[in-house]
This record gives C-alpha cells, structure tokens and sequence, in this order.
C-alpha cells in the first residue's frame, strides 16, 4: 500500500480514495483514527493523509507519533483540514504538506504525487 487516509469522516475517506484509486495508487483508509497504527504495522504506507480534528484522536498526536518512530518517521503525512489556523497548526505538528477543505482533486493528486516523489 502507497497511501493511507485516516479520517473520522467515513465519506471523506471514500472520496479522497476513489480519487487516488481512479488516478492509479495503491490506497486504503481508516475511518477510526484509534487503528490507523495496527494499519501502518502491517501496511507501511509511504504516505498518510489525515485530518487536523478527528473525535477521539487529533491528526497531531498522529503526526507526533509517526514521526517520533525510528520505523515510521519516513512516511510522510499531509494534514488537511477547514480550519484557519490549521496550516500553521500542521506544520508545528510537523507535517509534510497540507491540504485546505474544501479543496481540488487536481491539488490533492499533484501534493499526492510530489510527496510520492520525495520517498524513492
């Protein structure tokens, strides 16, 4: 598996993959962001997708934790999110890209396929 979408919104995950799928990647998602971790272990996505606000669970403390990992803190992370603040929020979580909601798919296929780029 390239990518994994984590997302507490179960229709946000289904768009986001149909699109990458539709563009030819190898994705996933998890709708509960409490075992995206027992995903990664088995998986070992080269990029993961996740939202800023999630119930129970904060794309931060993912971030956090993926990149704290000697194993995990190659993968890269894209954050995306509505929220105002969240593209500075994200990068002092320590994300590699961000993605604002609403946004294009031809904007999340070209930050998809740059950060693809930069992992071989």
């Amino acid at each position: 598996m390239e990518i994994l979408v984590v997302d507490d919104n179960k229709d946000i995950c289904q768009l986001i993959e149909n699109i990458l799928l539709s563009e030819g990647y190898d994705v996933e998602s998890c709708c509960n962001p409490l075992e995206f971790g027992k995903i990664i272990e088995k998986k070992k996505p080269k990029l993961i997708i996740t939202d800023l606000l999630m119930s129970g669970y904060d794309g931060r403390i993912l971030t956090k934790e993926i990149k704290e990992n000697p194993e995990t803190k190659e993968i890269k992370i894209m954050m995306m999110s509505a929220h105002p603040d969240a593209s500075k929020i994200g990068e002092k979580a320590g994300v590699d890209d961000f993605l604002t909601k609403p946004f294009e798919i031809d904007e999340l296929v070209q930050k998809v396929e740059q950060l693809l780029q930069q992992t071989t």
